[in-house]
């Protein structure tokens, strides 16, 4: 469901809007490796011993979970201080949002906009995946 639900995010939303500068797609980041959510510690390792451009991010720990992760390279000026090295969904942002379980931040300069609404007859296990995906990343209803 998760590929099929990816994939129709991205013919019923499109990104509109540029870049602010405010450094905000740095904090609060949600990280997906290989399409899993990074939630603990262990897994996070594992990740840092197959990709070392993760060891940029700390993770913000919410007891033994880790509830989301900030980049240290974000410096005071909010900029990225390891710009020409940034990983994969740091240079796709913010279109990464669309095929992952990440969300748009705020004040960012992007919206997400949608094109037109699923077909009646869509499951709705796939109808509640995307009105989750539309109010997590603050997309009217009516925004066709």
């Amino acid at each position: 469901m998760k590929w099929c639900s990816r994939e129709v995010k991205w013919l019923l939303f499109f990104v509109e809007g540029s870049c602010k500068s405010t450094g905000n797609c740095c904090e609060s980041i949600h990280i997906s490796y290989d399409y899993k959510p990074i939630h603990s510690l262990s897994f996070f390792q594992s990740i840092l011993k197959k990709d070392v451009t993760m060891a940029r991010f700390s993770p913000v720990f919410s007891g033994h979970t880790i509830r989301h992760f900030d980049c240290r390279c974000l410096t005071e000026d909010r900029r990225c201080s390891d710009y020409d090295s940034r990983p994969v969904f740091c240079r796709q942002y913010p279109y990464s949002v669309l095929y992952s379980d990440a969300v748009l931040h705020q004040n960012c300069g992007y919206v997400i906009k949608k094109r037109f609404d699923l077909p009646f007859f869509s499951s709705v296990s796939l109808k509640n995946t995307m009105i989750i995906f539309q109010f997590n990343n603050r997309i009217s209803v009516n925004n066709t």
